[in-house]
């Protein structure tokens, strides 16, 4: 493979496809082939954030003075997102690299893994600064089937591509071939369960601690984590709508969407709804939050997910069970006074100089 392909012919063609088409030539923001797909980028580009802007002190004090229950919740909740989001902080971009023949595709896509390595800095920080002794999340990681086992399926989809990438690279595997198609397509669907379905799922105990006023700096990062995968759910949504358009690649979608993603999917739901039996396990509790809602949330989640792509799902949900997660999932109804506490609410590049060399008269 070229690293630079100044062959490639796609912007004569007009139209550049996502994936498996010509090598990649020069990063072209001239002929942009899926604008929503760049409109997202920018966005999250302006959601971007810093993982030490938020005072930690006091829930280093909160981790400290909680009961165990409370403290075990949040150190299990921080071990599963930390580990994951340290995966995927070095999986999305780089295995997703050889087959990506769009700019901005590739814009978005590696912004989305920078991203990644954000969150997962983020979760190392609040480990470093609040917990007594941070060896306690790395054996909980290590050591705890729950957790490393809570999105096996979808580790598995991303060694397939990992090693069909490879192919691709030396020439083994044909860019044009059904194999090379599916593998790309599985990968897209798995991140979107992870990122819709997995990530979201997650956040429930982050926040149903918050509603206790506990933990409340973790939580406002976190805020700011659960937004970026917002986005990247966003990301995927649009990306799958393109593929299954995709007359390259709609006979091979709507095969895997028919015979293959139903199992993925339902593993996805099963191993959430697994989770939400542990975490309540022994003698485990959150005001506010039990085995059952936080299997709803999940359901509620997956809805999405069965809409978009079109399956069925059984345990269909339309109505938020966790009412006040709206409040954390929109940033604007937090207001803070800048003096009290760290404030989270904004955008960047926002503001636009167009006064041209006016003379203001104050």
């Amino acid at each position: 493979m070229a690293v630079l392909n100044l062959e490639n012919t796609h912007r004569l063609e007009g139209n550049y496809p996502l994936f498996l088409g010509q090598e990649c030539g020069l990063h072209d923001s001239i002929n942009v082939s899926y604008p929503k797909l760049f409109q997202l980028y920018k966005q999250l580009k302006a959601q971007d954030w810093s993982e030490d802007e938020v005072d930690l002190s006091q829930t280093r004090l909160d981790l400290e003075n909680c009961s165990n229950n409370q403290y075990d919740i949040m150190v299990k909740t921080l071990a599963w997102q930390w580990e994951l989001d340290s995966a995927a902080s070095r999986a999305i971009a780089p295995l997703l690299a050889p087959f990506v023949s769009n700019s901005e595709y590739w814009t978005g896509i590696s912004y989305i893994s920078q991203n990644e390595v954000l969150h997962a800095l983020t979760y190392s920080e609040i480990v470093r600064q609040c917990v007594k002794n941070p060896e306690d999340v790395f054996n909980e990681i290590i050591n705890n089937e729950n957790i490393t086992g809570r999105s096996t399926q979808i580790a598995l989809v991303f060694n397939e591509l990992q090693q069909a990438g490879a192919k691709l690279i030396l020439g083994i595997l044909d860019r044009d071939s059904d194999e090379a198609k599916e593998i790309v397509i599985k990968a897209i669907l798995a991140l979107y369960c992870l990122e819709q379905l997995q990530f979201m799922s997650s956040f429930a105990c982050t926040f149903a601690l918050a509603e206790q006023d506990l933990f409340l700096g973790s939580a406002k990062l976190v805020q700011k984590i659960m937004l970026d995968e917002k986005n990247h759910a966003a990301y995927g949504k649009e990306t799958l709508r393109i593929l299954a358009a995709d007359k390259r690649f709609s006979g091979v979608y709507n095969k895997l969407v028919k015979e293959w993603f139903p199992t993925l999917f339902a593993e996805c739901v099963g191993q959430e709804h697994l989770w939400g039996d542990y975490i309540f396990s022994e003698g485990r509790s959150i005001l506010g939050l039990t085995p059952t809602i936080l299997k709803e949330w999940a359901n509620y989640q997956a809805t999405t997910i069965a809409d978009n792509v079109g399956i069925e799902f059984e345990h269909k949900l339309y109505e938020n069970p966790l009412p006040w997660m709206d409040y954390w999932l929109d940033i604007d109804k937090t207001q803070v006074a800048n003096q009290e506490t760290d404030n989270t609410n904004y955008l960047l590049n926002l503001v636009i100089n167009d006064l041209t060399d006016e003379d203001l008269d104050f």
